[in-house]
């Protein structure tokens, strides 16, 4: 879909601010306890390093669904990926990221090259 886009929706993001809009509806009908949880992970995520809007895309669609879970579940989100929860949204930003991946990647084939 994102192909097919004209450049003015490109030029100023209205995809991305559609998109962005549904995950926060999304949040909103956590209910408050699991909507604050989700709001201090939006904030850890934002300053995670991350770059690219597919990768927020993937890491908030996925905190909202373990939300979600949870809220089904009647338990706390740590409940269901364990007390660290900077230490779980750190390996999913990690996993996301396809860029530090390739850039290990060549400096794991270099560094063999190399020897």
């Amino acid at each position: 879909m994102a192909e097919h886009r004209n450049i003015v929706d490109r030029m100023i993001g209205l995809e991305e601010k559609r998109e962005f809009r549904e995950f926060e509806n999304r949040a909103q009908k956590l209910g408050e306890n699991y909507y604050e949880d989700y709001k201090e992970l939006k904030k850890y995520i934002w300053h995670s390093g991350v770059t690219k809007w597919a990768d927020f895309k993937f890491i908030f669609g996925q905190v909202l669904d373990l939300l979600e879970e949870a809220k089904i579940q009647d338990k706390e989100l740590t409940d269901l990926i364990g007390p660290d929860v900077a230490a779980f949204i750190d390996e999913m930003v990690d996993d996301t990221s396809w860029e530090k991946k390739q850039k290990n990647k060549l400096n794991k084939e270099l560094k063999n090259g190399f020897r």
